[in-house]
């Protein structure tokens, strides 16, 4: 499927009897074009493209192709057509002008879209409120916005129910935390069938411990603290404090229950229960042996907050499921939205692979320890790249030094156990990857040769487990910190305290002279005198430049100084700048933009213009200081013609990650107890982007990371699996919910119910409140005909053909629910729900 709509080229084709092909839109911009003429009885036809953010259209006519151009009277349609007179001549000339949004208002929604995760309603009236400009300049600075989401917001703890639905694989119930810690919970059922509306015979004996602990229950050793509750109960007189002192995995390490009659293996069963919520995370498993049915949570959607999961994060005790939650609840709630976007695409820049640092590690470590550890290293390096980019003088440079030291990427690239000393080879992964994808680009300013000199450079760069509190000193021996209660003689480095992170081996280096982009005789050997020249294409000031590179650092700790030097020469390069200026655009303006322009050619386009223009902010910073900083280009950028034109308005399409959080944020209307309309645990999220794509973050194999272009993510079973997504998490709590959206919910008829309380049993109010909030950079013009749908889908009964007038429904109502939520599904899973 092409979801692009909008193309700024002009098409101009030969006149044709009453028509031809022309557009016209805003400031000399490109308008719509006309896709079709016809004529019959006296009347014309023609039908158009949709044009960005269209107020109304206006169809006018001449008699000749010069003009004068005049409007005339006729219908036009949802369809995107018109039809009126076709005139009293033989030949007609008729176009189409649109006459588009203010133009302020327009630039702030597509800023939401653009430099944020798609607009919330409170970024949106603040956006209004402030305009365009000072909202960039805010975002620019996000060291100056107060950010929600490194503070834990005000706690007030509620019963939540839970229920799943399986199949039964035994006949014993195990219940237990998955860590240290506690929760409350009572009144659990497991009941034969799907769901459980408390009409069906309780098949376990006591699950509301109204008969004490002992009766139905057996608890084992890790969860003796446990005990009943008095002050904290859904209903009786007692609840269970759920009490763990080590993590539980099965009957050995639960409360668990064996249910007598026996379950009949294979049939349907609902499990359901209630539990407190709180504002930390825990991990609470409610399951039947076998797994046939599992509950598996951790914090309320409601609740689910950033900073309740970074301390798990920081003690290097969390999985990645954990980074990944963490990772896509900044993206929903943070305001500091700029910081987000650029976080994710620094990460994807210099991609890594958990799952082969986890792979790394389970050589040397036990358990889960292995994947821990892995997780922690995304951390860190994900860590340092948010706060250099809170410094106002954050560069190119800066972020690429982090990766470069980052173990995740010495693991990932083999850098790991490359070595120079004696006659050993260095491994060429790393220097391939960072002249192709993290500095120069494909082909551009490097041969193999280079790959080969810089291997070099690298080798000796490995990571070891380091002495507390020594983990940024590269030159630290390994830590010979022993954990207590240790037996091992000598300890394993399993037994050791510390942190895993680099680690330079001086006796594995390449100490050799090494000479990097410098020209090559017949014979492949370098010719020392004799660097390379950037290329006259750059033009001014940096054609002819000589960019080749001497190393010597010679033996020792001296010798890691080699990747430094490469690091800072290759960061500032012409090409350099180039591909990373190729990519910031493609990131916020749109897909077309590639390197290998020629900047001295008269003859150039936008695009050319704009990378050009991000170049020279990047070699020559505005009042002085480091070249590279990250903030000069974004501003060329965001200051540019191309990047607010109305022609950029919807051009690019939303990954699944951005899919999934715009999806969330576009219903985030705060409600009166602090909660809101749409809700996510983080963790809700992660199994659609797998499925709409297979983005795992932190976790991709391939070095290129993922795509930013539509095509790389568009299909008919990845558009099948948003559509899936959507509409399991607009379906209410309870039996029978689709678990495709796990613990994601949108809630539209809250956001209703908080806008237009008096108006709720009004089709055309309710389509109009959330058009607005799912579609604000489009304008009325052009969401006329998903109006019309949604209010007819609002004015249809369940079969999808009688009428049944959304007047006469009762607000509350199963009915009056399944058809705003239905009408809701149909709007995010439209083609323009998918772009940006």
């Amino acid at each position: 499927m092409r979801l692009r709509r909008f193309t700024p080229a002009l098409r101009t084709l030969a006149p044709i009897l009453f028509g031809a092909r022309l557009f016209a839109g805003p400031d000399g911009e490109p308008g719509p074009s006309v896709e079709s003429i016809s004529v019959r009885d006296g009347q014309a036809r023609v039908g158009f493209a949709p044009y960005p953010a269209a107020l109304y259209y206006e169809i006018e006519r001449s008699g000749g192709l010069e003009g004068p151009f005049s409007p005339v009277p006729g219908r036009v349609d949802s369809d995107h057509s018109w039809t009126g007179p076709a005139g009293d001549t033989d030949m007609a000339w008729f176009r189409v002008r649109a006459h588009p949004l203010d133009a302020g208002e327009l630039a702030g929604v597509h800023l939401l879209n653009r430099i944020a995760y798609g607009p919330t309603p409170d970024a949106l009236a603040r956006l209004r409120a402030i305009g365009p400009d000072a909202y960039i300049g805010e975002q620019l600075a996000p060291e100056t916005i107060d950010d929600v989401v490194d503070v834990v917001p005000p706690f007030s703890p509620r019963w939540r129910r839970m229920t799943v639905t399986g199949t039964a694989s035994s006949s014993v119930l195990y219940v237990y935390l998955e860590d240290p810690g506690n929760v409350y919970l009572d009144d659990i059922r497991l009941v034969a069938g799907a769901g459980d509306d408390g009409s069906r015979i309780n098949l376990l004996t006591n699950g509301s411990f109204e008969q004490g602990l002992s009766t139905g229950w057996t608890v084992s050793p890790n969860h003796a603290a446990s005990a009943l509750s008095t002050a904290f109960r859904t209903d009786g007189r007692l609840g269970l404090h759920l009490v763990a002192t080590e993590g539980g995995t099965s009957r050995g390490s639960s409360i668990y229950q064996t249910l007598s009659p026996r379950l009949s293996i294979g049939q349907t069963y609902t499990l359901s229960y209630w539990y407190l919520t709180r504002p930390d995370d825990i991990r609470l498993t409610l399951r039947l042996s076998g797994s046939g049915i599992v509950s598996r949570h951790r914090l309320d959607p409601s609740e689910a907050h950033p900073a309740a999961i970074r301390p798990r994060l920081e003690d290097e005790t969390a999985s990645i499921t954990y980074l990944r939650t963490w990772h896509t609840l900044r993206a929903v709630q943070s305001r500091r939205q700029l910081n987000e976007v650029l976080r994710q695409f620094v990460e994807n820049h210099f991609v890594t692979e958990y799952t082969k640092s986890r792979e790394y590690f389970d050589q040397h470590l036990p358990g889960e320890q292995a994947g821990q550890v892995a997780t922690a290293m995304e951390y860190r390096e994900n860590r340092r790249w948010a706060e250099a980019l809170l410094r106002p003088d954050a560069t190119f440079h800066d972020l690429l030094r982090i990766s470069a030291e980052s173990p995740a990427m010495i693991i990932y690239l083999d850098t790991v156990n490359s070595r120079g000393d004696g006659r050993r080879i260095a491994n060429e992964n790393y220097a391939r990857e960072l002249c192709e994808l993290f500095c120069f680009g494909v082909d551009n300013g490097y041969g193999q040769g280079d790959i080969v000199e810089i291997s070099k450079a690298w080798t000796g760069w490995t990571v070891d487990i380091l002495p507390p509190g020594e983990e940024g000193n590269p030159f630290a021996g390994r830590s010979t910190v022993v954990r207590p209660g240790t037996t091992n003689n000598p300890p394993r480095r399993s037994d050791l305290l510390g942190t895993w992170a680099l680690r330079y081996r001086a006796e594995r280096h390449n100490p050799t002279v090494k000479h990097l982009f410098h020209a090559r005789d017949a014979e492949d050997r370098i010719l020392t005198g004799t660097p390379l020249r950037v290329p006259e294409r750059f033009g001014p000031p940096w054609a002819g430049r000589a960019y080749g590179l001497r190393l010597a650092n010679g033996t020792g700790n001296a010798g890691m100084q080699d990747g430094y030097q490469v690091l800072r020469h290759m960061a500032d390069q012409p090409f350099t700048q180039e591909f990373i200026s190729v990519k910031l655009c493609r990131l916020l303006v749109h897909d077309d933009f590639h390197i290998g322009h020629d900047f001295t050619d008269t003859e150039s386009t936008p695009e050319e213009r704009l990378i050009h223009a991000c170049m020279m902010a990047w070699e020559n910073p505005p009042g002085g200081g480091p070249r590279g900083r990250i903030r000069d280009v974004l501003r060329v950028i965001l200051e540019s013609d191309l990047f607010r034109s109305h022609a950029a308005i919807s051009h690019k399409v939303r990954d699944p990650l951005e899919f999934g959080v715009a999806a969330v944020r576009a219903l985030r209307v705060a409600l009166p107890d602090g909660t809101h309309a749409a809700t996510t645990d983080g963790e809700g999220l992660l199994d659609m982007m797998n499925r709409a794509g297979r983005m795992r973050l932190f976790d991709r194999a391939e070095p290129d990371g993922y795509p930013e272009d539509g095509p790389g993510w568009i299909s008919a079973g990845t558009l099948a699996e948003r559509l899936r997504f959507v509409q399991a998490a607009l379906h209410p709590p309870g039996p029978g919910r689709p678990g495709d959206a796990g613990d994601t919910f949108l809630d539209p008829l809250a956001v209703i119910g908080q806008w237009i309380p008096q108006r709720l049993n009004e089709a055309g109010a309710v389509v109009d409140v959330l058009l607005d909030l799912l579609f604000p950079a489009e304008g009325p013009a052009n969401l006329a005909r998903y109006r019309e749908l949604a209010v007819g889908y609002l004015d249809t009964g369940d079969d999808g053909v009688t009428p049944s007038p959304f007047a006469d429904l009762e607000p509350g109502s199963p009915a009056f629910g399944n058809r705003v939520r239905g009408m809701v599904a149909f709007l995010m899973t439209s083609p323009r729900f998918q772009e940006q």
